[in-house]
């Protein structure tokens, strides 16, 4: 069988687990040799994340085109060098059936030319997804936490301030700026379309986070998600404010949403 190897590393990754190009090349051809596979060549992206779809890759967009072709098969060291998203990874595998691909995975002994391999293929395609839910779940209700303690982490939202060093930093809302956000959240709230809210802002001259003339929609909508638990904030004293590592002192200018 003709198999295309794809290989894949992310730059942390790489430099955390040594897992690097070579080292998964050399696993692909150990692999084919065994089982009596031809590796007619290996297809690399180097630096991209799983989360990127397999088509928006460069070399992803290459393998697609390959099986398309005279190749029998993609042969990975792991399944989420191709994958983490589990539509994504079965739209490929709908896709692969459709050209006769079969998916090879080395470590997840996964061979899906049979059924036995098909039905663990989805498992594992299953069990990715899971793993990633259960990731982005854990770090919503951390933030939610830290916000609700008032602890700085990331970006100062606009219409706060952070005061303090270390452990002791801790987020308050901006008597200079808080009033504002609360009045662009407030009328987003009522109904007001985001294009009157942006002009209304244009023509105040109040600058967007980033800095310009014009505020986006995204960074308008994005400012009542977590405004509720902001609300909740003590309000910055004036000796506070004079302590304070990050702050808009001009109500027109902000740095972050």
């Amino acid at each position: 069988m003709n198999l295309v190897g794809y290989v894949r590393v992310s730059t942390e990754e790489q430099a955390r687990d040594g897992h690097g190009l070579g080292q998964q090349r050399d696993r692909l051809a150990a692999y084919c040799a065994l089982h009596g596979h031809r590796l007619v060549e290996v297809i690399a992206d180097e630096g991209v994340s799983a989360s990127v779809p397999l088509a928006k890759r460069a070399g992803g967009a290459v393998l697609l085109e390959r099986l398309k072709g005279a190749a029998h098969g993609v042969v990975v060291m792991r399944l989420d060098r191709l994958f983490r998203d589990a539509y994504d990874g079965l739209l490929f595998f709908r896709s692969a059936e459709r050209t006769r691909s079969t998916v090879h995975s080395v470590s997840e002994l996964i061979d899906s030319s049979t059924p036995a391999g098909k039905l663990a293929l989805t498992i594992q395609l299953a069990a990715a997804q899971y793993e990633r839910d259960l990731a982005v779940q854990r770090a919503t209700e951390c933030n939610a936490a830290l916000r609700t303690q008032g602890r700085v982490y990331g970006h100062v939202p606009y219409g706060c301030v952070a005061v303090g060093e270390g452990d002791d930093r801790r987020q308050l809302r901006d008597p200079a700026t808080w009033p504002l956000r609360e009045s662009m959240v407030r009328d987003i709230r009522a109904g007001i379309s985001l294009r009157e809210v942006r002009s209304q802002l244009a023509e105040r001259g109040v600058r967007s986070p980033t800095g310009k003339t014009h505020w986006s929609p995204n960074t308008l909508r994005e400012l009542i998600v977590h405004h509720d638990t902001l609300a909740t904030l003590p309000l910055a004293t004036d000796e506070q404010l004079a302590a304070s590592t990050h702050r808009t002192r001009d109500p027109e200018v902000s740095t972050h949403v």
